[in-house]
């Protein structure tokens, strides 16, 4: 049965669809003229209305797909009520376009769903290109040195992970949220300091407020990204529902951490971390204008930490339970070079351990936590291999695509971390994962950090810890999950297995961390 809408309801409606109409009409010919000359990229035919259905799950293997890759090519063409979007499938393109012209391509589209509904308007990589972005990529660089130098930081990374080991050791079958919990402390107090790090309640909070990002962060999920008028829709509309639900942690996130520094500073208690450092620079400068800046990359670390690096950590559990070769090869060598009883690694070992760098760099390649990228803004019009690309066109950098090229990476759905060795480097091939970090100007700036405390959690866990299928009560192997979400921010399904220290040794090694 049909309801009855109120008169309200109904004249809602109605201007909605007038404005649509209107706003489609506008741009469907605005475009068309821009578009006499050269030929746009190659992509799929339009319906009657001029658009392209989107893939919704897993969009990145739509693209890279027989019938999207082998049909289009290396560029994909697509349009969506009047907003053109351009995929990128091969390196080659990516570089020639995002980081040889990075300065049409820097920018980042207008998400409306994200950042004006949700509240993500503090988030430093959604910002468009221009000086206001620069302003937090240079403070951010402060702190996260562009030259790979993280050591100021490797003293808390070890300590979190050690950390990470003892709750390892006490409640193994809640690895997940363990991992997840080391990854945030070590922003949170490099970020906030320690109050706030050691609080499990910020850990929760990011895990809310990520949520959203997670299903909300490909462009176009939701019709306002394409036709942003619609962000003035009544709330009894669901999208608007779903963003002020969402947005009550996301807000949190940026105020709550950041009003604790402030409360702690003004008392004479507050420790060293980046907005102490960096409100005692503003009080000195009296520029009351940068604390904006200041909350909105401190919130950005903290988002940032708080989950990008927690999939590649989660799929170390998972790829050493099916591939246990890959785990014997591991701890062959970091029995080699530190013993399997003496100690645990230090940063100082690592150039000693370059299965343990083999094994980080197939972690990130495996499955990308951002397996689409981050979208791109092309901000002029451009010409490349005879297509035009207009202006105010989205740019999908498919880096889940590239870095299962076949032709880059052989038997790319295979976890090898072998293939980074010298002898498989050769002529090109195997490249180091660097797409799984963003490109050009727009790269990640905690790259090197993140690298770091995967690498120091890899070679630690692997050091003490044994890994593999979990086995039922009647001796029956448990084959796990090995599939990785659909969203933006993808991690490892909920899956089993069975975390155990290799020896009584290692267990006293975990143990003793407790009182270093």
């Amino acid at each position: 049965m049909m309801r009855d809408f109120s008169s309200l309801e109904s004249l809602t409606l109605l201007s909605l669809f007038c404005c649509l109409l209107a706003y489609f009409w506008s741009h469907f010919f605005s475009l068309k003229n821009k578009l006499v000359g050269l030929p746009l990229p190659p992509g799929p035919k339009a319906n009657f209305w001029g658009n392209v259905n989107l893939p919704r799950l897993r969009p990145w293997l739509a693209y890279a797909s027989d019938e999207w890759r082998k049909i289009y090519g290396e560029l994909i063409y697509i349009r969506v009520f009047g907003n053109p979007i351009l995929v990128l499938n091969t390196a080659t393109v990516v570089s020639d376009l995002l980081e040889k012209r990075s300065g049409k391509y820097s920018s980042r589209p207008v998400r409306t769903m994200i950042v004006d509904l949700i509240g993500w308007d503090w988030l430093v990589s959604a910002f468009p290109y221009g000086t206001w972005w620069q302003a937090h990529r240079i403070m951010l660089h402060r702190h996260l040195p562009a030259n790979g130098s993280s050591v100021t930081w490797h003293p808390l990374q070890i300590q979190e992970t050690h950390a990470l080991c003892r709750r390892l050791l006490t409640s193994p079958k809640d690895f997940r949220n363990h991992v997840r919990k080391c990854a945030a402390r070590i922003v949170l107090k490099m970020t906030y300091g320690p109050q706030v790090g050691e609080a499990n309640d910020y850990v929760a909070l990011a895990d809310k407020a990520l949520a959203s990002l997670a299903e909300a962060g490909i462009f176009g999920t939701y019709l306002v990204d394409y036709i942003p008028f619609l962000k003035y829709a009544p709330v009894f509309f669901r999208f608007r529902r779903k963003a002020l639900e969402w947005r009550k942690p996301v807000r949190a996130m940026l105020e709550t951490p950041y009003a604790i520094v402030k409360d702690e500073m003004a008392r004479g208690t507050a420790s060293k971390c980046l907005v102490s450092e960096e409100l005692e620079r503003v009080s000195l400068a009296h520029v009351p204008s940068d604390e904006k800046i200041i909350k909105n990359v401190a919130a950005t670390m903290y988002a940032a930490g708080a989950d990008t690096v927690v999939s590649a950590i989660s799929s170390l559990f998972l790829a050493m339970s099916i591939h246990p070769e890959s785990q014997k090869r591991a701890q062959s060598e970091l029995d080699k070079v530190i013993g399997p009883e003496h100690r645990l690694p230090v940063f100082t070992d690592r150039s000693q351990l370059p299965y343990i760098d083999y094994i980080c760099y197939e972690l990130l390649r495996w499955n990308p936590v951002t397996p689409l990228g981050l979208a791109h803004f092309i901000t002029e019009d451009d010409v490349y291999k005879g297509y035009r690309i207009p202006k105010g066109t989205t740019v999908l950098p498919n880096v889940w695509a590239i870095l299962h090229d076949p032709e880059m990476y052989p038997d790319p759905l295979a976890f090898d971390p072998e293939r980074f060795s010298p002898e498989n480097r050769k002529n090109g091939l195997n490249q180091l994962p660097d797409p799984a970090f963003g490109f050009g100007r727009r790269i990640c700036p905690g790259k090197y950090l993140a690298l770091d405390t995967l690498w120091i959690v890899v070679a630690t866990v692997l050091t003490v810890y044994e890994i593999s299928k979990e086995v039922d009560k009647h001796g029956k192997v448990k084959e796990p999950c090995t599939d990785f979400t659909p969203n933006s921010l993808s991690h490892p399904m909920p899956f089993s297995c069975t975390i155990v220290p290799r020896s009584s040794a290692a267990r006293q090694l975990i143990l003793q961390t407790e009182i270093q």
